[in-house]
Parts: C-alpha cells; structure tokens; sequence
C-alpha cells in the first residue's frame, strides 16, 4: 500500500513540475490492471490519500492544478471501466469524487466533471449529505469557482441551477477535463499588461471578504477577471457609453457582469437582479 501511494505521488508530482501533457493512456492502462475488489477499493484509497496529504497542502497553482485535474481524470476512468466494483458510496472512494470538484478551482474542469457529480449522485451514499443537503455543498463549489460568490442558505436557487449544470452536454469527460488542463497552461503563457481596476473580493451580498480582485487586460488583448492568482477570460455581451456587460468564458448560470465607465461593477444573476454590489479598492 505505502508502496503504492509513493509511486503515485511521484507520478503526480513529476507531471506538475514539468507541466507537461498529462498521459492519460498510462492512466487507462495502469486501472485496466485493477482486477478484483480489494484493488480497487485501494486504489480509491490512494487517491483519496493523494487529495488530502498531497493536494491539499500545495501552495503551487500549477502543482494542485496538475494533480486535481489527474485524479478527476482518474475517478472518470475508474468508472467507465469497473463501474461501482470496488467502490464505497460511504467510504473514502464515496467522498474522493465530492473532493476532487471542490478542491479544483477551475470552471472549465468542473463543468466537464459534472456528469461525475450526477452518477455519484444516482449510486448515493455520501454525496447526499456531505456539507449539507445535496446539492448544497456541489453548487457552492461551482459558484465560488466562476463568480466567487456563496450560495449558502439560497435554497430558492437550487432547482434552476441545477437544471442548468444537467443541461450543459459533455461528450466525453476524459477528452473536456485535458482540454481544461491545456487551456490553463495556455493562459500560464499571457503576460499582464495592465490592471483596468480593482475591488474588495465579496462572496455574500453584505459581508466583503479579504482580499481584492481585478479585471486585468492580458498580452492577449482580452480582458480578464483575476482572483485569486488565476484568471477568467471575459466575454463582451454588451457596451454603451456608461457600461459594458460581460460574462466569464464557459460560465453555466447565465450570469454577467456589470462593469461602469465610473469604475463600478455588479454582479447579476439570470433574471437580472444584482446579487453583489462591489466596493472599488481606490
């Protein structure tokens, strides 16, 4: 077993140092070998151990990035192969799938990874009820990822919401969780070129948060929501002489921003009520 895990996190972290592709054929093979139960109901294990010992402690984006993305491949693999054989709904392998979408921070690769999050859910067991009601705890990691904002006690905005993240079609999980991979080592490679303005992060209405976050223009020409060290491509819905609106590349609410010539920015959701205000840090 200890064996086991070490090779796995050398593995892992050989892929996030190098940033390189990552090999999802070695991944297919290395599981196709996965025979009985007990093996893989260890291997659930393994990566379960990787989420909490090695995940969870990187302070490098690129590293945590590399080795979330790989366990979600990994859990879609595992799945598509041996199905529910070896696996405990209320085990470790029960929380590993709930784990690896909320210590993953980017929407694309969450998107892609929600049809996982949906057959967890038909099978039960631990994703009912961890962090609250399902899908309380699911959503919030989806909202906070794209907007930064909380949608903790909003149960009124449960059902709409989760009909529009079932709507969202994957054709294959796997091929839209490397491409997400691939997509953030593209915008690795932008410079920034200048920071239009920036705010007091706020992830409830009336409560700000440390820190600020900022709407930055890239080498690229396009701009960008930057928060938390990574950044969001914004996408132009509409401009006139006092504001633009935008929405965030892949976003799954139907959600925009409204950006002022003032400086201001709101947050609003799909029926078009502003959800936060936010305060400019200037």
């Amino acid at each position: 077993m200890r064996k086991h895990i070490a090779i796995l996190i050398t593995l892992l972290l050989s892929i996030s140092f190098s940033y390189s592709q990552i090999p999802v054929e070695k991944y297919r093979e290395e599981i196709k070998k996965l025979k009985t139960e007990k093996e893989i109901n260890e291997y659930w294990n393994d990566l379960y151990k990787l989420d909490q010992e090695v995940l969870v402690k990187s302070s490098n984006l690129r590293t945590a990035d590399s080795i979330s993305i790989s366990n979600m491949i990994k859990t879609a693999i595992i799945f598509e192969i041996h199905g529910t054989k070896g696996y405990n709904s209320n085990g470790n392998s029960g929380l590993l799938p709930i784990l690896n979408l909320s210590h993953n921070y980017i929407g694309q690769s969450q998107i892609a990874y929600w049809p996982i999050i949906e057959q967890c859910l038909e099978i039960g067991g631990a994703i009912k009820s961890f962090g609250g009601k399902y899908p309380a705890y699911q959503l919030d990691c989806v909202s906070l990822t794209f907007y930064n904002y909380s949608l903790f006690n909003q149960k009124e905005k449960y059902s709409i919401l989760i009909n529009k993240l079932s709507e969202l079609e994957t054709l294959n999980i796997v091929d839209e969780l490397l491409k997400s991979f691939q997509y953030q080592n593209e915008l690795r490679k932008l410079s920034e070129v200048a920071v239009l303005n920036s705010w007091h992060r706020q992830s409830f209405k009336d409560q700000p948060d440390e820190g600020e976050f900022s709407i930055v223009k890239m080498s690229d020409d396009n701009l960008y929501l930057k928060k938390y060290g990574r950044i969001q491509k914004f996408e132009l819905l509409k401009a006139n002489n006092k504001y633009k609106e935008y929405k965030i590349e892949n976003e799954p609410f139907g959600w925009k921003y409204i950006y002022g010539e003032d400086g201001s920015l709101s947050l609003i959701d799909e029926k078009d009520n502003e959800l936060i205000k936010y305060t400019l840090t200037k």
